[in-house]
């Protein structure tokens, strides 16, 4: 602190907030890469006896994501991704065509970390109760990751520049859940709805779902809600998801 300090003497009040502020972005930026670091080691175990080309391809990824996020769309290069995951660029290539496919399949990855792929449409056994409550429960889940919020900030700031970057985020996120949940709402015998009426409720059921905890995260205030919280808010939504679907009866 005496070093950090030094030449201020003559103001002790501002010295010590200069150092409480030094030591707050430094307690930050170390925690910041305590989970990079944590993230990637579980990607490196997660990848222990695959074949080496879907190791490259996870690892690639891992690295075009964290760039995503730091850097944003516009300014993340193929070149750099290569450079990031320690592989040439003509590797990155041979996995995705493009900078718009290796960004949706970021996306998509995350996705399907929480459960958010066709697997759904395969439980039309299950009651559609405990279907709904297990995609709101996943959901909430998804929205309190922190590259999740660290995705919607990136792409609203790049938004107006890059509409093109923001339909990409679009389609691979918000728009694929949809049709998976309105897909669901289709051909489930407890629904069985029009597939414009399926549209309407998938649509309902996941603007309910984010609440007033979600605009919060993206506008960077206190957002996280205590596991009994989402829990509650699951409930809630199925409940009131399965009297929306009701009601076209």
């Amino acid at each position: 602190m005496l070093n950090f300090c030094n030449g201020l003497s003559n103001d002790d009040l501002g010295c010590f907030l200069r150092y409480y502020v030094h030591n707050a972005v430094l307690r930050k930026a170390m925690t910041k890469q305590s989970q990079l670091e944590k993230t990637l080691s579980e990607q490196k175990r997660n990848t222990v006896g695959r074949p080496k080309s879907d190791e490259k391809r996870q690892l690639i990824l891992f690295h075009a994501g964290q760039l995503f996020m730091s850097q944003g769309f516009e300014r993340t290069s193929m070149d750099a991704v290569a450079k990031a995951s320690g592989v040439s660029k003509q590797t990155v290539y041979s996995h995705f065509n493009n900078k718009d496919t290796l960004y949706n399949a970021v996306i998509e990855q995350k996705c399907m970390m929480y459960q958010f792929d066709n697997s759904q449409l395969a439980k039309k056994d299950l009651a559609l109760d405990k279907i709904l409550f297990n995609i709101a429960t996943k959901f909430i889940e998804l929205l309190h990751d922190p590259d999740v919020m660290d995705m919607y900030s990136t792409v609203i700031g790049e938004s107006k520049a890059n509409p093109h970057m923001a339909e990409l985020f679009y389609q691979a996120g918000p728009r694929y859940s949809l049709q998976i949940v309105s897909t669901l709402l289709h051909e489930h015998p407890q629904a069985e709805l029009s597939k414009a009426n399926a549209y309407e409720v998938a649509l309902d059921f996941f603007n309910m779902l984010k609440g007033d905890y979600h605009m919060r995260g993206i506008l960077n205030m206190p957002y996280r809600l205590e596991d009994q919280e989402k829990e509650k808010l699951a409930k809630r939504t199925t409940e009131k998801a399965l009297a929306i679907i009701k009601s076209f009866s």
